[in-house]
C-alpha cells in the first residue's frame, strides 16, 4: 500500500518508516501546528527533511498552524501531558493526516507518534480509528516502541545526526517539563551539598554544565565511585580530561558510564587541536 505517515519529529520517524516500509510504500507528511515556539518548529522540520534526504524518502511539509492547535485543546489547557488534552491534540494531527491522504489518493495513512513512550498507543489507536471511520482511508500503525523501536530510533538519531528534543513540543509540555527539570535540578543539588559535606569537601560546581573537567587528583582523593555519584547528580555533557587520566581510567572509551548515566569524554589535547 501506499501510506502518507504522519511524522511527529525525525527521532521517532526512523524506526516508524522502517517498519513501514517493509511491506509499503510510505511518504512522510510533516505536520505539528503544537510545537512551540517558532525556532523549536523549525529545527524539527529541518531534522525531519535531513532524514528524508538521509534515507531518500519524499516528505510532504504541511502548514505551521499554531492556532488551529490552541482551537482543539481548547478548555483543556491546564490538564498535564497523557491527557485528555494530549488526546485532542493527536486527533487533530491525525485527521489532518487523513484528509491529506484521501485527497491525494493514499490507501491508507499512520503515524509515528508510538515509537515514544511519552505517548499513549491507545490514544493514538482511537484517534487515528475515528479518522478513518470518519473519513473513509485506512488507518495502519502498530506500537513501534515495542520490540526495541524506542532504543533503535534513540541510536539511529545519535548515529545520523539526528536533533532530539526534550519536551513533547506545545507551549504547555515545554512548561510543564521546564517545571520539572527546575525541580530536578533543586532535588539534585540537595543531594550533591549532603554528599561534598560527608566528604568534606568545600567545591561549588554547576548544575547541568555542557562541560566539566576532570582532575585525577581529584578522583583519587576521593574515590572513582564517589567522583561517579557527583558526575550523575552535576549531568555534564562531557567530561574533559587530559591524556594520561583518560588512559588510566577509560583508554579507547568514547563514553564514560556512571550507573544508568553516560557521558561523552574528550581530551584537553582533543580540544587544543581542534582551537589551532
Amino acid at each position: 500500500m501506499k501510506i502518507l505517515m504522519h511524522v511527529c519529529c525525525a527521532p521517532d520517524a526512523t524506526t516508524a518508516y522502517i517498519r513501514l516500509s517493509e511491506n509499503h510504500e510510505v511518504t512522510f507528511f510533516f505536520y505539528n501546528p503544537n510545537i512551540h515556539p517558532r525556532p523549536e518548529y523549525i529545527r524539527r522540520l529541518e531534522s525531519a527533511r535531513k532524514l528524508a534526504k538521509i534515507w531518500s524518502v519524499k516528505m510532504i511539509e504541511g502548514e505551521y498552524e499554531p492556532e488551529e492547535f490552541f482551537k482543539a485543546v481548547r478548555g483543556y489547557e491546564n490538564l498535564g501531558e497523557m491527557s485528555y488534552r494530549c488526546y485532542l491534540c493527536i486527533k487533530q494531527r491525525l485527521f489532518k493526516t487523513a484528509e491529506l491522504a484521501k485527497k491525494a489518493g493514499y490507501d491508507a495513512f499512520s503515524t509515528s507518534l508510538p515509537t515514544s513512550p511519552k505517548k499513549s498507543f491507545q490514544m493514538v489507536m482511537e484517534a487515528g480509528e475515528e479518522a478513518s471511520r470518519k473519513l473513509g482511508v485506512e488507518f495502519v500503525v502498530e506500537d513501534f516502541k515495542k520490540g526495541g523501536g524506542f532504543p533503535l530510533s534513540v541510536k539511529l538519531s545519535r548515529d545520523l545526526g539526528l536533533y532530539r528534543q526534550n519536551y513533547c513540543g506545545c507551549i504547555f509540555s515545554y512548561r510543564e517539563a521546564q517545571k520539572q527539570r527546575e525541580e530536578s535540578r533543586k532535588r539534585r543539588r540537595k543531594e550533591l551539598e549532603e554528599l561534598l559535606r560527608s566528604l568534606e569537601i568545600s567545591m561549588d560546581f554547576e548544575m547541568d554544565p555542557q562541560e566539566m573537567e576532570v582532575d585525577e587528583e581529584f578522583i583519587e582523593r576521593i574515590g572513582m565511585e564517589n567522583f561517579g555519584k557527583i558526575v550523575k547528580l552535576l549531568r555534564p555533557r562531557r567530561l574533559l580530561i587530559d591524556k594520561e587520566t583518560y588512559v588510566k581510567y577509560w583508554n579507547g572509551r568514547k563514553n564514560a558510564r556512571f550507573g544508568k548515566f553516560k557521558v561523552k569524554l574528550s581530551t584537553k589535547e582533543e580540544q587544543h587541536h581542534l582551537l589551532l
